[in-house]
């Protein structure tokens, strides 16, 4: 007897059309909002006062394609770059400009890109 284990379930197309939609508004919003951040940290500090360095976000729970795309839409919004995806596919290696705001970066990533990308794809 053959017995294969049945693929994930998805939810139906018309939520993820919509989960789409959702994404693409809390993409342009991080966008405008990165914008006017990054503005603000430039014009506002002196350049000493701004720490530009790596931090690593973990993505070990992600689809090929949702790091695809998540490393992707942070590297277009300003103040961010990706820098490398680890072989392992678990961390993205990320350049900010401010080091010392990384905690606000991260909860921005997972509550502005991630979770949005995750209602669209899943």
């Amino acid at each position: 007897m053959n017995v294969t284990a049945s693929p994930a379930r998805k939810r139906p197309l018309p939520l993820r059309i919509i989960g789409f939609v959702l994404f693409l508004y809390h993409f342009f919003r991080e966008l405008v909002l990165a914008n006017l951040d990054l503005a603000s940290i430039v014009l506002s500090k002196k350049r000493e006062h701004i720490q530009p360095g790596f931090i690593e976000y973990p993505v070990d729970h992600l689809s090929k394609l949702e790091i695809f795309v998540l490393s992707h839409c942070i590297t277009i919004t300003p103040g961010s770059a990706t820098i490398e995806v680890t072989p392992d596919h678990s961390r993205l290696v990320l350049h900010i400009l401010d080091t010392r705001r990384a905690e606000q970066m991260v909860r921005s990533i997972r509550e502005g890109l991630e979770e949005p990308i995750l209602r669209w794809t899943r």
